[in-house]
Order: structure tokens, then sequence, then C-alpha cells
């Protein structure tokens, strides 16, 4: 038979190497345990001012006059507001001290 070379080049020793290494790093380095800081509490800004007078409390008014072209249901009105306004915010998110931190929006 033909003789067998037991070395390898450098370079295909050095190509096998690199595909023997890891290629994506070990998942804990993907995660960092943050659980401690999500239980910490913002304190408000003490300059922030309080509020001031009586609780108010809600009350029940009198039924909305029918409206023909109103949605059937909730759910349909923000379909169709969402269809016609998309970027118009839905629900602004805010921290402890009152600064606005998310806006959802329609869209």
């Amino acid at each position: 038979g033909v003789p067998v070379n037991s070395r390898v080049s450098s370079k295909i020793q050095q190509l096998l190497n690199t595909l023997k290494r890891p290629k994506r790093p070990p998942l804990k380095e993907f995660f960092v345990d943050d659980f401690e800081e999500l239980l910490e509490v913002q304190q408000p800004d003490p300059n922030q001012p309080k509020p001031e007078g009586n609780q108010i409390n809600v009350l029940k008014g009198e039924p909305l006059g029918v409206v023909t072209n109103w949605p059937p249901s909730l759910l349909a009105a923000l379909q169709r507001w969402g269809t016609t306004q998309p970027k118009a915010p839905c629900l602004t998110a805010l921290d402890t001290t009152g600064k606005a931190i998310y806006t959802l929006t329609y869209g």
C-alpha cells in the first residue's frame, strides 16, 4: 500500500482545534442574576409635590345616549382605533417617582 504520514500539517491541526472549541459561550454568561435588584423599591423623590385635598370616588352617572356608529364592544372599539390611529398612545406606565417609563401604542 501507500505509506500514510501520521503527522498532520499545522494548518489542518489549527483548523481542527478551532472546530473543537465551543461556538457559543456557556448559558450562565447570558443570564444575570438581578433578582435582588428587582426586589428593591425605588424611593420617591423627596422634592416631588405631595397630593393635596380629599380623595375622589368614582360615581355612576347617567347612561350615555345610543350612537349608531359606536362599536358593539370595547374590543371592537380598540381594534377600530388601532387600525385608524396605530401610533396613538394607548397606555403609559409610570415608575414610583411618577416619570413615564413605557408607552404602549395601539399599533
